[in-house]
């Protein structure tokens, strides 16, 4: 992850959590790099919320765009390595962070900066029957899709976010539900106890504009389903419940070898020091040098620089960054009403002002991370990358394409039209997607590579796996043996170490549910950022069919099934461009960890007659390829609308995305496409190519029912997508 790609990987800064600390961090030391530091975050989101932007969002200032940051691209702009899962416990002693259903992963420093939860502890049945506030992320997901079909709704917990919250949605919901009630059960200690007496004067106000109950000095000490139960015995009879109480540590720190205070806050000295003066920690999971700050999104923030300097100093040269809070901040409260609350030191007033100020300061925040193409830093750092390639190449780019990134994965491939000038008939001509070994007609042989599609090495490892292993799969054939080629990063042994570890653990688990293990291979370094990874594959073809005899009797109006969905190259592309949100790419990179094989385990059971998966020469150069092998001359009538795509695949074709394959296989196949209707802007999915996409094949028509039950019975996901015909080797689309 170095701008020089010759210096060698020698540090593992590892960042638990996308909060706003560790959102200033990545940017701050992606300005002035470290030498030979490697950044990966973890999250269990893809998007993150900024927090001061929820209210709005919830009222419908703002969309869900506008108010998160996309974490992936961030990382991916910056080149910090992204890892997609959730922490279950920290060993300090060891250096490692536990995740959940994966191997552990090893640090050289480590930085905390996740979220907590409403502490739910001290109300029995709050857990279970109400949504909470706290982690905010989890807020934003599942909020309105929680209370849009109620009609009664308490908040409990008398804080700015209850305030808030309950204004937003009284203002959202206020045309379409006049009925709607919405009731704020604050505690013993009241509304807004914390804050100035105006502070608490004003907010009383615009709750009984907006119609909302104010149930003071009560305490809930039951939620059920549809009441809540309060500490003198009343009862409030209610749809939903928010939790929105002081906030707890989640369970996993409570797991962990770190020193914690009372309520199980995370202890850290000045410069954001653990007890393990190599483990750091931000935001509201700490208490900060005991001087115990509030659990305000604003000290978050505030401490991404200062935790940024101290990560930085102690990397280099073991030292930390000492740093003070002013306790005393501008706080803005919005009231869903076209005005907002200021409160600084014991003063309070609220204007039109005060909520325009609040939209600047949220919208100049979330910018920085959003917008990073606007950033003059990082804009000047793209243009000295630019000369540098010039001076290298001696060859001048156009300045406006710098932005296209080469596709990876099995997009990345070599383009069909340079095998075909280079290689020989005998090897690019049309064939199994597995060769025969000579002598032994019963064994397939493959070879399959691809770079890094995604940072994650583990998951990498998967997906290679799973990729390779298709083509093993589509000659109807088990799996015997798999070697291994492994490319890593340039870095010291112990990292060589760590990433061989999490690629070698990924692949096992594919290759282990087809009683398979690697047997060996090769590793060597190279001068990408990110592991390449590809398998040479021995199959044994299992007994039950005779695909050679099969392929002879294909016949006009044979079935053409399409397993799981298509989509990859371009969700991918798009995001990499900027042009779609990255939680698209979550769907594509399960199926790509589920790979084909279910599938592959029921093949024999199938009556197929030809069957070929699709990679990155994309659906019609496949289907090409597999029509081709019939020798009675016949062709496909595929129906593009009925190909199954992922979400994401219509809005990135809708705005010109094509991967970095597309062209040449478009023109590859064209000659061979009859349009039986115009031409549609779906139609740009035939060309896409994939990564561990599905598996075409056909089956008689006279057996299609009874295959589709096999299908169905297995949980198979598939498509019937077309027919034979009697065209030569030619592809209608209809």
């Amino acid at each position: 992850m170095n701008d020089n790609e010759d210096i060698p990987i020698i540090n593992d800064l590892v960042l638990i959590g996308g909060g706003h600390s560790h959102l200033s961090v990545i940017m701050e030391l992606s300005k002035k790099p470290l030498k030979g530091n490697r950044i990966t975050l973890i999250s269990n989101e893809i998007d993150t919320p900024y927090s001061g932007m929820i209210p709005g969002f919830i009222e419908g200032i703002y969309s869900w765009r506008e108010s998160h940051i996309d974490l992936y691209k961030l990382c991916l702009k910056l080149s910090v390595r992204f890892i997609h899962s959730e922490v279950t416990k920290i060993s300090a002693i060891n250096k490692e962070v536990f995740l959940k259903g994966r191997p552990n992963l090893k640090f050289d420093v480590l930085s905390i900066n996740s979220g907590i939860e409403s502490n739910y502890t001290k109300i029995e049945g709050a857990q279970k029957n109400c949504v909470q506030v706290k982690p905010i992320s989890k807020l934003a997901n599942n909020f309105l899709k929680e209370i849009k079909n109620f009609n009664s709704i308490a908040f409990i917990g008398g804080g700015a976010g209850s305030v808030e919250l309950a204004l937003a949605l009284k203002k959202r919901l206020n045309d379409k539900k006049k009925s709607l009630k919405i009731t704020i059960v604050t505690g013993k200690n009241g509304i807004l106890s914390s804050f100035p007496a105006k502070t608490k004067k004003i907010s009383l106000n615009a709750l009984k504009e907006a119609n909302i109950k104010l149930l003071e000095n009560k305490e809930v000490i039951q939620v059920k389903k549809d009441k809540l139960i309060m500490s003198d015995g009343t009862v409030l009879n209610i749809d939903k419940s928010i939790l929105s109480t002081n906030a707890m540590a989640p369970k996993w720190i409570k797991n962990s070898d770190i020193q914690l205070n009372e309520e199980s806050f995370i202890v850290v000295n000045n410069a954001f020091q653990t007890n393990h003066n190599f483990i750091f920690a931000a935001g509201d999971i700490v208490d900060f040098n005991n001087e115990n700050l509030k659990k305000a999104g604003v000290f978050a923030v505030r401490s991404g620089k200062p935790l940024a300097k101290s990560l930085r100093n102690y990397i280099l040269n073991g030292t930390s960054y000492t740093y003070k809070f002013n306790k005393n901040y501008l706080a803005l409260i919005g009231l869903a009403n076209g005005l907002a609350i200021a409160t600084k030191y014991n003063f309070s007033y609220s204007t039109k002002t005060n909520f325009y100020l609040k939209k600047f300061i949220d919208k100049r925040f979330i910018k920085k991370f959003n917008n990073l193409d606007n950033n003059k830093i990082f804009i000047i750092k793209k243009i000295i990358r630019h000369i540098i390639e010039i001076f290298k190449t001696n060859k001048m780019y156009d300045y406006n394409n710098i932005n296209q990134m080469q596709c990876k994965g099995c997009a990345a491939k070599v383009p069909y039209n340079a095998l075909k000038n280079t290689l020989s008939k005998k090897i690019i001509s049309t064939s199994e997607d597995a060769t025969t070994i000579t002598n032994h007609p019963n064994l397939f042989q493959s070879v399959d590579m691809i770079n890094a599609i995604i940072s994650d090495p583990y998951v990498l490892g998967k997906i290679a796996a799973n990729h390779a292993i298709s083509d093993i799969i589509s000659v109807n054939s088990k799996i015997i043996s798999a070697l291994m080629i492994l490319q890593l990063p340039h870095s010291k042994s112990i990292i060589n170490a760590r990433d061989l570890e999490q690629v070698t653990y990924g692949s096992n688990e594919i290759f282990e549910s087809f009683n398979c293990s690697i047997s060996g291979g090769h590793t060597m370094i190279g001068k990408d950022q990110d592991p390449v990874i590809g398998f040479s594959i021995t199959g044994e073809k299992k007994k039950s069919l005779n695909f050679k005899k099969l392929n002879k009797n294909i016949k006009i109006n044979d079935v053409l099934i399409l397993t799981n969905k298509i989509g990859s190259g371009i969700i991918f592309a798009g995001i990499n461009n900027d042009l779609i949100d990255s939680y698209f790419q979550i769907e594509v990179i399960n199926q790509m960890q589920d790979g084909n094989i279910a599938f592959g385990n029921i093949t024999e059971k199938l009556n197929i007659l030809s069957m070929t998966d699709i990679t990155g020469f994309g659906l019609a150069n496949h289907l090409l390829n597999l029509i081709k092998r019939d020798n009675g001359k016949t062709g496909l009538t595929v129906f593009p609308k009925k190909i199954p795509i992922f979400s994401g695949v219509e809005e990135a074709i809708k705005k010109k995305v094509k991967s970095s394959l597309f062209e040449n296989n478009y023109l590859i196949a064209k000659e061979a496409i009859v349009y039986n209707r115009d031409e549609d802007f779906i139609d740009e999915i035939l060309y896409d190519p994939q990564t561990v996409g599905g598996l075409a094949f056909i089956i008689p028509k006279e057996k299609k029912e009874q295959q589709f039950e096999i299908l169905k019975k297995y949980k198979i996901n598939f498509t019937e997508i077309g027919h034979v015909n009697d065209l030569d080797n030619k592809i209608k689309i209809l």
